[in-house]
């Protein structure tokens, strides 16, 4: 295949045409990055993530995770053992957080770029 690339080059110059060729580089502004979804997202994800619901007993992701927080800190120098409800309040908080962030931003250059 590259013998036939290169042969492609060849008879192109060969043949005296002029060709614009373009590249396709890596957009550097790839992210796009919008500080109203950054606010607006964590905004989104932490009031709802603090309203109590029935299956943490009646607190809310949020309070039951801050709580969880305060009382580790109370035992400093000996962290949370793997079996700590802490470690699933913490990935359940943060994963919310990190998808409405992602679909924010999805939604507000979908919008920017005519998706929708």
């Amino acid at each position: 295949m590259g013998s036939q690339i290169r042969s492609a080059r060849l008879v192109a110059k060969a043949s005296g045409a002029s060709r614009t060729v373009t590249s396709a580089a890596f957009e550097r502004e790839w992210l796009k990055k919008e500080p109203l979804v950054l606010v607006l997202g964590f905004l989104g994800w932490t009031i709802p993530s603090a309203i109590p619901v029935s299956a943490l007993g009646g607190q809310s992701l949020f309070g039951a995770l801050n709580g969880r927080i305060a009382e580790l800190l109370g035992q400093f120098p000996t962290g949370p053992t793997l079996s700590d409800d802490f470690w699933l309040l913490m990935v359940t908080w943060h994963v919310g957080l990190f998808v409405t962030l992602t679909l924010g931003q999805v939604g507000v250059q979908g919008k920017r770029q005519g998706y929708w």
